[in-house]
């Protein structure tokens, strides 16, 4: 369960490399981290069949540190370059807008080593006198602070993942677990997730809270009761375990995957039938006799209702729709042909387009499209229209080598006065034009969404990427009027994306219902400049379900004759 902080430490490795001016070791130790960070497997798991060098980008050297790591909780290696550089590099990498280029300059020009002398630089307005800063991203640095300073402790979904795995199998060994299951905001796929909340059924509680406390990863024991007990993790994450009995296993899951405001309201529906609701079952008013619990689907049955995903349990109507048969049909992974938005090495991944076809093609996907940067965001390497042609050449090549279908396309800038770097001729030889704003996000809301609105009624855009442009725990979304953006987009046949990339999962589930009561449809993605990113579009599954969305409402999910047709563009 060392996943998360072994990718943090390459990737201050290959922060302090780049400060120090040297070359390619960085992208090395980036390319290791990207891979371990995509991992749904604990990698004490992989290092003890001995297969660490099997991850993608890892290499003897690299495995030799994670060993290190793993067996030592330290790495001697990166305490040396800390020593070396004097510059707080994990402090002021959590900062939004800074990266190691900026970090570095600001040392060498400003003596900055962590956040108070960044803060004090800029009261003193030291920072707009230097070359490439200025007033306005003074500010834009000082907001970052302040986000970074009031965010709360959550971690992405996909590093929880493999600690639920990882803690699932663990117990699976005990012949006194007969069932564990997993609960809390995890159970709805949340994006973010506070603690992970667990539910065993034992006759042997004291067992079970003996094992669970004394688990190899954990750091210390918050509380342990007879048959409750939390403790947290190496990585700061908490973690908390229930025993219950089998009789009350159905009501315990549905009080502890539901919302509060959930809960609040299925007890009040429960009292108006007659019943009353706890986390230990369904009981009677009169007389308290137990009526159901052990599974969930027999309360809600009970209680005259369909069952309830526990993605959609966030008090947003579907109780109301349950109680009227009318809930949606989530989407399903077997439902999903194919995944948008891909990017290889003609931009900034580190793939090319065939071992990424082949990859798709390896899961079972029937079409793949690749969409690299086109345009000015800054990136290394963006497309230019010399490079589309020898770009799309290569994608009709491997075309003939994949037995899936695989459509061209770029990722293009929304420029700041909403027009695109390409003539509509020429992106109507694409198959896939997906659109983002990538630059200039710091605008008023009015301005911002009349960009976005202009870029989609103008042009043959097939895709609005990232809709909100968040990144998750590092950059708040843009100010942009969303129901705006959605009536535009439907009113001009643009799907809205459903990006899967964990530091992105944009839209939310809110603003998908909020599109979908607007009548628009939408594409899963997973913005993967690896092939270990590709299964990412998961995560963009759970959205959808979060956002109540079917079958008919996501594009990868129709037949691949529909999806040609609802491609072309006018």
């Amino acid at each position: 369960m060392k996943n998360l902080e072994i990718t943090k430490i390459l990737n201050n490795i290959a922060d302090i490399l780049e400060l120090q001016d040297i070359q390619f070791k960085p992208q090395a130790y980036r390319k290791a981290a990207m891979a371990i960070e995509s991992l749904t497997e604990d990698i004490e798991d992989i290092y003890k069949r001995g297969e660490l060098e099997e991850i993608p980008g890892v290499g003897k050297h690299i495995a030799e540190k994670i060993e290190e790591f793993i067996k030592t909780g330290k790495l001697k290696y990166y305490q040396k370059l800390k020593k070396e550089v004097k510059v707080d590099i994990e402090e002021l990498n959590e900062i939004p807008f800074l990266g190691p280029k900026k970090i570095k300059y600001l040392y060498q020009k400003l003596k900055i080593k962590n956040i108070k002398d960044l803060e004090r630089a800029i009261i003193q307005k030291k920072l707009r006198e230097l070359t490439g800063f200025g007033e306005k991203t003074e500010q834009i640095i000082l907001e970052g602070i302040a986000f970074l300073k009031s965010r709360p402790k959550r971690f992405l979904y996909i590093h929880a993942l493999p600690i639920v795995e990882e803690i699932k199998k663990y117990f699976s060994k005990y012949d006194f677990v007969k069932k564990i299951e997993i609960a809390g905001s995890f159970r709805r796929a949340k994006e973010t997730i506070g603690d992970l909340d667990f539910l065993v059924i034992s006759t042997e509680p004291g067992k079970v809270m003996e094992v669970f406390t004394k688990m190899p990863d954990v750091k210390e024991v918050l509380a342990r009761g007879e048959t409750k007990s939390s403790v947290r993790l190496s990585n700061g994450m908490q973690v908390d375990l229930r025993v219950v009995k089998e009789k009350e296993f159905g009501s315990a899951l549905l009080y502890f995957i539901g919302n509060k405001q959930h809960n609040v309201e299925l007890r009040k529906i429960a009292l108006k039938k007659g019943y009353t609701l706890s986390e230990y079952g369904l009981f009677n008013l009169e007389g308290k006799k137990w009526a159901a619990g052990r599974t969930e689907e027999e309360i809600y049955k009970k209680l005259g209702m369909r069952y309830i995903e526990p993605e959609l349990r966030e008090n947003t109507g579907e109780l109301k729709a349950s109680l009227q048969n009318s809930l949606p049909k989530l989407i399903t992974t077997k439902e999903v042909n194919g995944v948008f938005h891909n990017h290889t090495k003609w931009s900034d991944g580190n793939n090319n387009i065939l071992e990424m076809a082949q990859k798709a093609e390896e899961m079972k996907l029937k079409f793949i499209s690749f969409n690299d940067h086109f345009g000015t965001m800054g990136i290394t390497n963006p497309l230019d229209e010399k490079r589309l042609k020898k770009y799309l050449d290569e994608i009709e090549k491997v075309q003939k080598k994949v037995g899936i279908k695989v459509f061209s396309g770029v990722e293009i800038d929304i420029m700041k006065n909403g027009s695109l770097p390409l003539t509509r001729k020429k992106l109507k030889e694409l198959d896939v034009v997906i659109a983002a704003v990538h630059t200039s996000i710091k605008m008023d809301a009015k301005t911002m969404t009349e960009r976005v609105c202009k870029a989609l009624q103008n042009n043959p855009i097939n895709i609005l990427a990232h809709p909100t442009d968040r990144l998750i725990n590092e950059r708040n979304p843009l100010n942009i009027n969303l129901e705006k953006v959605f009536d535009t987009a439907k009113q001009n046949d643009v799907y809205l994306e459903i990006n899967g990339s964990p530091k992105r999962m944009d839209l939310s589930g809110e603003h998908i219902k909020s599109a979908l009561e607007r009548r628009c449809r939408f594409a899963l993605s997973t913005d993967a400049h690896d092939l270990t990113h590709l299964p990412f579009y998961s995560l963009s599954i759970n959205l959808a379900r979060r956002g109540w969305a079917e079958k008919k409402d996501i594009l990868n999910c129709w037949s691949l004759p529909k999806i040609e047709k609802a491609l072309i563009k006018s």
